[in-house]
């Protein structure tokens, strides 16, 4: 698949010159739906993350366009001759190089003016790293198949930064940093919304640690290996039943998995809101655990609704606290 998108991508600049009149009118004209038009900064994300740091850093001043639609695993998007012109308009674009290819591919094709970078802002590097024990990775950022557990070394290749919250409030600064860039009159307005989303951040933060710092069960299973940053917050031990969404595990990954359930009481096994069951439905049903929704965050709702990200978070802590049997 991969391929065959990088070759329908490598016609796109010809397709952003064949359409320069209507990006014209594009830029014209508002979209409610994606925040474009109205006079006001238009930046471009293609993760739901970067979508709310962008939208609570700029407040009404900026228009946020969202390249992978609600319901949608981030690793699958393909972009359209449209969205590829979203990002040649774009006053900003923000990224984490790897972790959407497809996108990786649209900002060079479509000569975007501004890039933010969080993958150095955040500690991470889907390009493989250093580490001596780093493992192999796939194209989509997500760790290729080979072992059936999350180590520290790991974090770095990891893009699901957003499950830390510390590392969120790094990536506000740096959003506002270039907002301010882009559109230097709301450097006060930018300054501002991120200071006060930072200290949501730091609130957040610390009722994670709060009530899941006591907790009967320590071994995390998941459906994949998305949620390193968050047991590194927790001292959960992270146990991913696949390494990348996509993926299933080998019988030997899997018979490992069970009889870590089995034998050491974990009563838990947590599924994802777009990631396939089966795996871990069988697993649960093997063992006698039951399976809880937990939220990689990928996507989400408006911000001030209990499907934003700050929302979505303090769910997963309920979750988490009731999975893993916390006593706070």
């Amino acid at each position: 698949m991969f391929v065959s998108r990088l070759r329908r991508m490598t016609a796109l600049p010809a397709l952003v010159a064949l359409t320069g009149a209507f990006t014209g009118g594009l830029a014209g004209c508002g979209d409610p739906a994606t925040g474009s038009g109205g006079g006001r900064t238009q930046v471009v994300v293609g993760f739901y993350a970067a979508q709310y740091l962008a939208e609570r850093v700029g407040g009404d001043r900026v228009g946020v366009t969202n390249l992978t639609a609600p319901g949608v695993e981030p690793h699958d998007l393909e972009l359209t001759a449209r969205q590829v012109v979203r990002l040649a308009k774009a006053d900003l674009v923000i990224t984490v190089p790897g972790f959407q290819p497809a996108v990786d591919e649209g900002i060079v094709a479509a000569q975007a003016r501004r890039v933010l970078d969080l993958a150095p802002v955040v500690g991470v590097d889907l390009a493989g790293g250093e580490s001596h024990d780093a493992q192999p990775h796939a194209e989509d950022g997500h760790a290729a198949a080979g072992h059936a557990h999350e180590t520290p070394a790991d974090l770095a290749h990891d893009p699901h930064f957003w499950l830390d919250p510390h590392l969120m409030a790094d990536a506000s600064a740096a959003v506002a940093a270039q907002l301010s860039a882009a559109d230097p009159g709301g450097t006060g307005l930018y300054e501002a919304n991120s200071a006060a989303l930072q200290a949501d951040l730091e609130t957040l933060e610390a009722e994670i640690k709060s009530r899941l710092h006591d907790c009967r069960q320590q071994d995390l299973v998941t459906s994949h290996a998305a949620y390193g940053r968050l047991a590194a917050i927790t001292g959960f031990v992270p146990h991913p039943l696949a390494l990348n969404p996509e993926a299933e595990p080998s019988p030997a990954q899997l018979a490992e998995i069970t009889d870590l359930v089995r034998n050491e009481g974990i009563a838990t096994i947590y599924v994802e809101p777009l990631a396939n069951r089966r795996v871990a439905e069988v697993v649960a049903a093997e063992t006698g655990a039951r399976t809880a929704v937990l939220d990689p965050i990928e996507g989400g709702g408006a911000i001030g609704s209990p499907q934003d990200y700050l929302g979505l978070m303090r769910a997963n802590v309920a979750t988490l606290a009731a999975g893993q049997e916390c006593l706070a």
